[in-house]
């Protein structure tokens, strides 16, 4: 039956005032946030994902963070996020923890020195504001807005009656603490076991560091990951290394203090290489790396020699997913093992020329700011484009310093810029087992 315009036209009208009605709901219930009309941005080093869609307001920052740089012209901002601050805060702290003096305070003690003089002058070196001409510190003096009070009545709990009190005549429950049984009848206080802190839910103190817990926990504690007690309480995470007999394997003319970095330049923290390789480590919680060649597990030491190998920063990740802020660019810390540094057990080829790989000539136990794989280039192939694959720079005609190899160039060929001489290495070598 076609309906009459008339009662279209009453039909239509209803439809929109319904529709308008469920969009005022809609809009009273998700209302958004104004922005406001100051805003700040997160200044913390490490890059905020947040720094666009969520920026501060300076007179309501609610939980944010207000630091100072010590550059006059920074203008980078002056507010952190609560989480970017508290995130970037451990960063600095595992710093501090492999810093001189520093080493033998607790943590309650770093907590309280780290933004103090005391603190501060260690641990600067890892407080580089983004303007690249300072260094940030939290602001001592600003003192955060108090917390809105909730001033709504609060609903009373009513008292239970007689008739919900139970009988304790018919029914008894024991008590959640265990007795000593044993001692019930011989005269002997009974002594109340106190609960651990894992289990415990009300408001007794927690039970002393000698105490085990009565109950197991699921609880992961954040101390899972140190080899020992005595570590975690240190705060070290890394191995100590008990004798060199490891590096009996190298050639003799190897086993020597140049070839094999030592704990030999001054007092301990006072190395920035050192400081910078097991503050980015136990900031992840890592204590082991993989060889980039041949993937074996290497362990980490709290001094020198660092690892049974070599470190290395480079753009490309070898078998490491773990990224580090390296002179204000994010970079992957890579690491070669010693049998694959001086060929004892295997080999390193390139595909191209055949030619064998060596890095025996590099210092074990440290770490170095470039590739070393692209470092020493054997043939033409190894510095061709990325693109076009057309050579870029003669192999008779190197660079002067190794570190040249790992930066951004642009191919006159085709005009691309990438690292082109840091390229995979299951596409440059061949790597196999060699017979000793």
């Amino acid at each position: 039956m076609p309906h009459h315009p008339k009662h279209l036209g009453r039909a239509l009208r209803g439809a929109i005032g319904v529709e308008n009605q469920l969009q005022l709901v809609d809009e009273d219930g998700y209302e958004p946030e104004p922005m406001p009309l100051n805003p700040a941005y997160c200044c913390v080093p490490m890059g905020c994902p947040r720094q666009k869609t969520e920026p501060i307001d300076p007179d309501n920052p609610g939980d944010a963070v207000r630091v100072l740089c010590n550059n006059e012209n920074c203008d980078m901002g002056k507010w952190m996020h609560g989480e970017c601050f508290e995130q970037w805060e451990q960063h600095v702290l595992a710093f501090l923890r492999s810093c001189g003096r520093a080493r033998s305070w607790s943590e309650k003690q770093r907590m309280q020195n780290l933004w103090t003089k005391k603190g501060y002058d260690l641990a600067f070196k890892v407080c580089d504001c983004r303007c690249g001409r300072g260094h940030i510190r939290k602001d001592l003096n600003y003192i955060p807005q108090a917390k809105s009070v909730d001033t709504r009545p609060k609903r009373h709990k009513k008292k239970p009656t007689e008739r919900s009190m139970p009988n304790l005549s018919k029914s008894y429950v024991m008590p959640h603490n265990p007795v000593n049984i044993a001692a019930i009848g011989t005269g002997r206080p009974q002594l109340r076991i106190r609960t651990s802190s894992f289990s415990s839910t009300g408001s007794s103190p927690p039970s002393s560091a000698g105490t085990p817990p009565l109950t197991p926990s699921n609880t992961k504690s954040k101390f899972d990951f140190f080899t020992d007690a005595a570590q975690a309480a240190s705060g070290n995470i890394f191995r100590k290394r008990t004798d060199f007999s490891v590096f009996n394997m190298l050639p003799r003319y190897l086993q020597n203090p140049y070839q094999i970095k030592m704990e030999d330049e001054g007092p301990h923290g006072n190395d920035e290489t050192r400081c910078f390789v097991l503050t980015n480590l136990s900031t992840h919680q890592v204590t082991s790396v993989r060889c980039a060649a041949c993937l074996i597990e290497l362990p980490v030491f709290d001094k020198y020699p660092l690892i049974d190998g070599t470190f290395f920063l480079s753009p490309q990740s070898y078998n490491s997913e773990l990224q580090v802020l390296f002179q204000h660019k994010m970079l992957h810390l890579n690491a070669v093992c010693m049998r694959c540094l001086t060929g004892h057990g295997r080999e390193i080829r390139c595909k191209a020329c055949r030619t064998q790989w060596l890095g025996a000539m590099l210092v074990i136990g440290t770490m170095y700011s470039y590739d070393i794989f692209a470092a020493m280039p054997c043939c033409a192939r190894r510095l061709g484009c990325k693109n076009c694959h057309q050579t870029i720079l003669d192999p008779g005609c190197t660079f002067q310093f190794f570190s040249e190899y790992s930066k951004v160039l642009q191919c006159p060929h085709c005009k691309v810029e990438d690292y082109h001489f840091i390229k995979p290495i299951k596409d440059v070598f061949n790597i196999r087992q060699s017979i000793c």
